[in-house]
């Protein structure tokens, strides 16, 4: 075992909110060592928000192509090249993560150590090779997309927000199993770039916000061609005699529906990653929903924060660094 690192603030989680009280506190003259098992700037950079909106303006470009007639511009046929769209996204990416890099923190006197964290006790974090005392400790490990027990779900390919980016051929016809945010900004992308493109949620698509907001979303997506099925509870995945998938669903007034496509994207939600931490070892409360903290953002083990999603809350990449 090496030396014990002595520090400040050790941060667990190289997105948003980590990087945030990274730089921050290396700026005000605290010794910081930043633990990330991942890839830095987390899932807003990697599989969230730049990603994401980098293929939405893809599809915008795509849509005002075929729409360009009301002012008077004729396109033509418009046709996307899914895999050069798929470079663009991944390019808009790399051209973002020195922000973010090893490098640049580093640079600005944080340790970065390229390990999973585990915290052997109250004071103690073991990270790698490296064992690390420090004064405070904030947790900013973010959240993974929830997976729900769907029967067969397991014995079948489908994609997440963190795996449906390294897409490079459009689908021919894409299921999206929830329709929240991250399913509807999907679905509408891929219909746009030229998938067939069916969205299947439990209760009302974006069921949180405003009714009347969401009915001109509605409204646009279905004038758009995407097939929505709302109210309808899927019931089992499984392959088809033609090797696609078959997604079958309980509808509200008791029948059974059935769709087959090519593609299968879960977007039901996110899940905080409060795994293999040692939580416990370090006495901090924590259940399946995230990491309680106090107004201060206080564990219940007073040297140790949390922040971001793990901390539960708004799942927003804004307020995480906020």
């Amino acid at each position: 075992m090496a030396d014990i690192i002595k520090a400040d603030l050790c941060i667990i989680g190289g997105g948003s909110g980590g990087l945030s009280v990274a730089a921050g506190a290396a700026q005000m003259g605290a010794k910081c060592v930043l633990v990330e098992k991942a890839k830095m700037g987390g899932d807003c950079l990697n599989t969230g928000c730049v990603p994401s909106k980098s293929l939405l303006a893809a599809a915008h470009t795509a849509h005002d192509a075929r729409h360009g007639a009301r002012f008077g511009i004729d396109a033509g046929e418009v046709k996307a090249d899914f895999a050069r769209v798929h470079d663009h996204v991944h390019g808009v990416i790399a051209s973002i993560a020195p922000h973010d890099s090893v490098e640049r923190f580093e640079e600005l006197g944080v340790q970065v150590i390229s390990a999973a964290a585990e915290f052997t006790g109250p004071r103690d974090l073991i990270a790698g090779e490296a064992h690390i005392q420090a004064r405070r400790y904030v947790i900013a490990t973010g959240s993974r997309a929830f997976v729900p027990p769907i029967p067969g779900l397991d014995s079948v390919a489908y994609f997440t927000n963190e795996t449906i980016f390294d897409l490079t051929d459009c689908p021919r016809h894409l299921i999206v199993i929830g329709g929240g945010p991250i399913g509807l900004e999907m679905a509408q992308a891929h219909r746009r770039l030229g998938a067939e493109v069916t969205v299947i949620e439990g209760l009302t698509i974006m069921n949180k916000d405003d009714p009347e907001l969401v009915e001109v979303v509605r409204s646009a997506m279905k004038n758009e061609g995407l097939a929505l099925y709302e109210g309808a509870k899927v019931s089992s995945v499984e392959k088809a005699d033609n090797g696609e998938l078959r997604v079958s669903f309980e509808k509200t007034d008791g029948g059974i529906g059935e769709i087959t496509g090519s593609h299968l994207l879960v977007a039901v939600g996110r899940a905080p990653n409060v795994q293999n931490l040692g939580l416990d070892a370090a006495g901090i409360t924590h259940s399946p929903r995230g990491i309680e903290v106090d107004a201060r953002l206080r564990t219940s083990n007073k040297r140790i924060f949390a922040i971001g999603d793990v901390a539960g809350g708004y799942q927003f990449t804004h307020v995480a660094g906020y």
